[in-house]
């Protein structure tokens, strides 16, 4: 899953189609309707594999990522370090 949060956006979700085994990566970039800021979240495998793509094919809205938040098997996402990130990023400024 990658869930991405935005100053222009509410939560967004991904899932990976079941009939793929790979991530329609450039879907989901296209859905992000210009962001200013972007914190990723999900897991650090995939999270990797999405910055790589971005710096690949959308440097624009890979230098917007302004945090990145990663999960393992082992770990689960601290929903109060996003909550953490959104406030101190997305708050209304000036």
């Amino acid at each position: 899953m990658i869930k991405l949060e935005s100053d222009h956006m509410e939560s967004k979700f991904w899932e990976k189609h079941r009939d793929s085994d790979k991530w329609d990566f450039a879907e989901i970039t296209k859905t992000l309707d210009s962001p200013g800021e972007v914190i990723l979240v999900g897991d650090s495998g995939l999270n990797t594999e999405y910055r790589r793509w971005l710096a690949n094919h959308d440097r624009v809205l890979a230098k917007k990522l302004i945090a990145v938040i990663g999960s393992t098997l082992e770990t689960k996402i601290n929903p109060q370090l996003v909550s953490h990130f959104k406030e101190k990023y997305f708050r209304p400024r000036g």
